[in-house]
């Protein structure tokens, strides 16, 4: 007679599902989607008030994480830490995203303009430079949340880019997640209030689904990992 089959521990929940058949019942969506738009919101309203950007998305790539593998969003004490941690590099790279910004459209108009020689064909390759440089940079938020402390902007960048070159897809599918928020953002603007949180756990989605699978195994445990503002 073969040995009973044990099933595998289940994650601790912070309170159990209602008992649907289907093991999650619908106040237990409502309230992982609450979560989620409550986090978004403060998001939101941390970068319209405070210049670093960075420091918002790389918070919120953590506190996501968390949520994602723990089903619950960590204290709000220990997300208010992780920010200060991140502010000051998260000042470096929102001022480098803004200066980006600014130089691609400047440079996109002298093109237009026939400043700059080269028309349409060069404004397009432009264009497509930069949508893959976006790309890499959208599959590196998830990684900022690798690791005990998370990664740098540096390091998780250089990971969104092997990533990009190891997964073509999944680079198409985190420019159109963030097409699709930013769409929604124009056309619904109160819902730019909860959208951030949502567009952050897409990228993380994408990054499990499509990303994990084509990486290589990660460094032992034991390696030095770089800090926030590397």
């Amino acid at each position: 007679m073969s040995a009973p089959v044990v099933a595998a521990p289940r994650p601790r929940r912070r309170r159990a599902p209602e008992d649907t058949g289907s093991g999650r019942g619908w106040k237990e969506q409502v309230r992982r989607i609450s979560e989620l738009c409550l986090l978004g919101l403060v998001a939101a309203l941390l970068a319209v008030c405070v210049l670093p950007l960075g420091a918002v998305v790389a918070t919120l790539s953590r506190a996501v994480g968390h949520w994602a593998d723990a089903d619950e969003l960590p204290p709000w004490s220990q997300t208010a830490r992780e920010f200060g941690r991140r502010f000051l590099p998260g000042c470096l790279v929102s001022a480098l995203a803004v200066l980006a910004g600014l130089v691609l459209v400047l440079q996109q108009d002298l093109l237009r303009s026939g400043a700059v020689p080269g028309g349409d064909l060069a404004a397009g390759a432009l264009l497509l430079v930069s949508a893959v440089l976006l790309a890499a940079v959208l599959l590196g938020v998830p990684q900022l949340a690798d690791g005990p402390r998370g990664r740098g902007w540096r390091s998780a960048a250089a990971g969104g880019w092997l990533a990009l070159r190891r997964a073509p897809l999944a680079g198409a599918a985190a420019l159109a997640v963030t097409a699709v928020a930013v769409l929604l953002s124009v056309l619904l603007p109160g819902v730019f209030l909860v959208l951030p949180a949502l567009w952050v756990l897409s990228l993380h989605a994408v990054h499990r689904r499509l990303v994990l699978p084509h990486l290589p195994p990660a460094p032992p445990a034991g390696a030095a990992a770089d800090g926030p503002g590397r």
